[in-house]
């Protein structure tokens, strides 16, 4: 037995298991005996993101979808969210896939699974989905295989119901530069801003199979704010919008490189809402990411913020148990619930509602949609180690002591993640204090990296630190930090 699932589905390289083409194969039996237990003849949705081994996985998946006897419909590219919002508006599909790996560069890719809601599929439907795929019971094959058909009408479908939601605002007044990260939305983007007569700049929309997140989208930007800021300023825009490979996240960034995350667009979000009487229950959904300085900011404005595990399916599922409006991850993840079609967070959607929120009050700038919010200083890390792992901090020589010694070292600490990461070949280290500055808690990223990197033979390579509240790196040589 193994594990195909991580915190947002399968991920891993391409051509290497569980993305070899005959794991993709044997992953769409099994989604389609799984699906058969409730369904006689289902309906399953495929969509993909812009790289190349989109194809070759999806062709091996849909194939095993087939032979089990499922109706596949290839949607072609489309945005993660667009996934997700057609299973739930259309009613008659069972289920769908997203084959991307999200904001994670070109060698890698990955399958999300939604249920016939359009929610990512639960931990226990993943453990079911698992012992199948491992297992030796039978799964369904078909001499003649169910039908395939494609739609590639289903982009301009979800394009046209986005510009819908949000015609009728005064969209002359917006100046933005869009950066679609060669991605999923690189036509779509472009059609929505387009047909609401935003005045857009776009960037990086010609994907090549290969260029997609290749210094372009969300990720990028977080580690480089000013280089989006000064195409803000070159193009004479207000502001730039950057989306990730699969349009799930959104980060923004002002004229002067101030970099607006999921955090901040949470409190911008809920103010919002709050002020129109539809934020539902007065509650806003964060993971235990989520920089501190956000409850304490929405507590102030008498906002409940209620936390979950990290993963935005677990967001999802809070939201949708407790019908509530708003929910998302710092990465840039955010979920308007505004109904059962939207449980799936939609970067674009997230851009257009703070936008009109702009619109309608030219001269407002995004720090006068959340005014006084304060991120506590943040930092983190990725360290790379060469291939994912499940080894907790008390099997690294060394590194328990020393987390031991940063807490009483900074007595005003509030925060300390060290774990393996389950999507990427990292190890994750973050840590937040009230006021303790964003530099000296880098040093103490370095300081906990050593040990990580001994113990997986990799000492020596450089560290990337990224400031959590302004975003970019954080300068290691002494110099201040940038904002």
């Amino acid at each position: 037995m193994g594990r195909l699932f991580g915190a947002d589905g399968i991920r891993g390289v391409v051509d290497r298991h569980p993305l070899r083409r005959e794991d993709a194969e044997r992953l769409g039996r099994v989604v389609g005996a799984w699906l058969r237990q409730h369904t006689l003849s289902p309906a399953f949705l495929v969509g993909t993101d812009t790289r190349e081994s989109c194809y070759r996985l999806k062709s091996a998946f849909v194939e095993g979808l087939a032979r089990a006897g499922v109706r596949v419909v290839d949607g072609g590219i489309l945005p993660t969210a667009a996934v997700s919002y057609l299973i739930a508006s259309k009613g008659f599909f069972a289920g769908g896939a997203m084959i991307s790996a999200s904001h994670n560069p070109v060698e890698e890719n990955g399958i999300k699974i939604f249920n016939h809601r359009g929610i990512k599929i639960d931990d226990q439907t993943e453990q079911a989905l698992e012992d199948l795929f491992f297992g030796d019971v039978p799964l369904p094959f078909e001499i003649r295989p169910a039908t395939i058909t494609e739609e590639p009408g289903y982009a301009w479908q979800y394009a046209h119901a986005l510009a819908r939601e949000y015609q009728g605002h005064p969209w002359e007044h917006c100046r933005i530069v869009a950066d679609c990260a060669n991605g999923a939305v690189y036509q779509l983007g472009p059609l929505v801003l387009g047909q609401l007569g935003v005045n857009c700049t776009i960037l990086n929309a010609s994907p090549d199979g290969v260029n997609i997140n290749w210094q372009a989208g969300s990720e990028f930007v977080r580690a480089n704010p000013r280089w989006l800021a000064a195409k803000v300023r070159e193009y004479g825009a207000d502001l730039g919008i950057a989306l990730d490979g699969d349009a799930d996240r959104l980060l923004l960034v002002d004229r002067d490189g101030y970099l607006y995350d999921g955090d901040m667009a949470m409190a911008i979000l809920a103010l919002k809402l709050w002020r129109e009487k539809a934020l539902r229950q007065d509650t806003v959904v964060a993971t235990v990411m989520s920089n501190s300085g956000l409850p304490d900011y929405l507590r102030h404005q008498g906002v409940v913020v209620q936390q979950v595990r990290n993963g935005d399916k677990y967001v999802t599922e809070a939201l949708v148990a407790g019908n509530l409006t708003l929910g998302g991850e710092e990465i840039g993840h955010v979920i308007l619930h505004t109904d059962d079609a939207h449980v799936t967070g939609d970067g674009l959607r997230t851009a257009l509602t703070i936008l009109a929120e702009l619109a309608r009050s030219p001269g407002t700038s995004l720090r006068d949609l959340a005014p006084g919010m304060r991120k506590w200083p943040q930092v983190k890390a990725s360290i790379w180690i060469g291939r994912r792992v499940d080894v907790p901090p008390d099997d690294i020589p060394g590194l328990t002591d020393l987390l031991q010694r940063i807490r009483e070292e900074i007595p005003d600490l509030t925060r300390l993640e060290c774990r393996p990461a389950s999507t990427e070949p990292v190890y994750r280290v973050m840590l937040e204090a009230r006021y303790t500055p964003v530099n000296a808690l880098a040093q103490q990223v370095l300081r906990l990296a050593e040990p990580i990197q001994r113990h997986f033979g990799i000492q020596g390579r450089p560290v990337e630190v990224l400031d959590c509240v302004s975003g970019g790196r954080v300068p290691l040589d002494g110099s201040p930090s940038f904002r």
